[in-house]
């Protein structure tokens, strides 16, 4: 079972991925908006992060940014509106695992998801193993 932190502008789309998380066996935080946001991921443990890219007044290119900073080993797996694919290719660029299109297909988010999991421990796996005995 994985944390999951989901973050969206549309409470809609935050309750649909969390009860398909919720369904997957994980423990979900949602927040409406990114401002709020920060605060959790500077101040909690989450194996995973699902943001929306566009909100105000705080992003999701902001909040992968403060992640990266503050959760290295945090995933974070991108959402982005049909003709966002720049910026979604950038937020990749800038660390993200993999973005996923709106509307989403539930199966195509669950598999984005489990391979971020999966990458997330082997990652946590290699740093422990490079650790000074």
């Amino acid at each position: 079972m994985a944390r999951i932190l989901i973050i969206d502008d549309e409470l809609n789309i935050l309750n649909v991925i969390s009860t398909l998380m919720e369904l997957e066996g994980h423990e979900t935080v949602t927040v409406l908006g990114g401002e709020r946001a920060k605060d959790l991921i500077v101040g909690e443990e989450f194996d995973l992060m699902i943001t929306d890219i566009r909100m105000t007044p705080v992003n999701g290119m902001e909040l992968l940014r403060l992640a990266h900073e503050h959760r290295p080993n945090m995933q974070v797996i991108m959402l982005t509106a049909y003709g966002q694919v720049e910026t979604a290719v950038e937020a990749m660029e800038l660390g993200a695992f993999d973005y996923v299109n709106k509307p989403m297909r539930a199966d195509d988010l669950v598999d984005v998801v489990n391979r971020a999991l999966a990458f997330g421990q082997l990652d946590a796996d290699t740093d422990e193993t490079d650790a000074p005995a």
